[in-house]
């Protein structure tokens, strides 16, 4: 079971959002707000955290893009799926750089909504083809040495360098060993390893990293 906040300003499009979740067995809709400010407020009080939020990035009083900094600092664990009316790509690569574990567009399919919830709560991240493009055409790097979150020149194995493309591919520590033929003990100590040396808080931020220096290709 999923445990499902819904944050967005527009009250006709939230709960028809609402409706749409409840009528998956498979999510729980803990809460739904108006603003991050009130979604905040909210938080302090609850016992069981959602484990995904689906958050509008513009809304009065605090808008998505502050609502993610304070998630991502205060409430880790929840993550974050941007909605947006905005399919421009400067939309969508600011947000992902920002820590968003998805972004997508208000006027996408049922399906992909689903997929995106479903993934990002299994792998970590759910970046459709939209998504890393926009990445990718962001990317200043590209023909850069590697540097960590803190600009300092870093190292990447060939073990390593592996894992993080496999890791970009949504696989999961348990299909990267089957492939590798190592333990999934292993891939989870190679995963913390990527995340130690970049500086990533998260699956999300290796990916966004893989793709700012040209690690992992966007595929169409």
């Amino acid at each position: 079971m999923i445990n499902i906040a819904v944050v967005d300003d527009q009250n006709l499009f939230r709960e028809g959002l609402v409706n749409l979740l409840r009528s998956n067995p498979d999510y729980t809709l803990v809460t739904q707000a108006e603003n991050g400010k009130i979604f905040l407020e909210q938080l302090a009080d609850m016992v069981t955290l959602p484990d995904i939020a689906l958050v509008d990035m513009n809304m009065p009083q605090m808008n998505g893009v502050e609502l993610n900094t304070v998630l991502r600092r205060n409430y880790p664990s929840i993550k974050v799926i941007i909605l947006s009316v905005h399919g421009e790509e400067r939309y969508m690569s600011k947000m992902i750089e920002a820590g968003a574990c998805g972004y997508l567009k208000k006027n996408c399919e049922i399906t992909e909504l689903f997929s995106t919830i479903n993934n990002t709560y299994q792998i970590g991240f759910h970046f459709n083809i939209e998504t890393l493009n926009a990445m990718r055409n962001a990317s200043k790097y590209r023909k850069q040495g590697l540097k960590n979150m803190n600009s300092i020149p870093i190292n990447l194995t060939e073990r390593e360098m592996v894992i993080l493309k496999m890791i970009c591919d949504e696989l999961t520590n348990a299909e990267i060993s089957e492939k590798l033929f190592i333990s999934t003990r292993t891939v989870d100590g190679h995963r913390t390893n990527l995340l130690t040396k970049t500086g990533c808080k998260n699956t999300a931020g290796l990916v966004i990293f893989a793709i700012k220096y040209g690690i992992y290709e966007v595929k169409f």
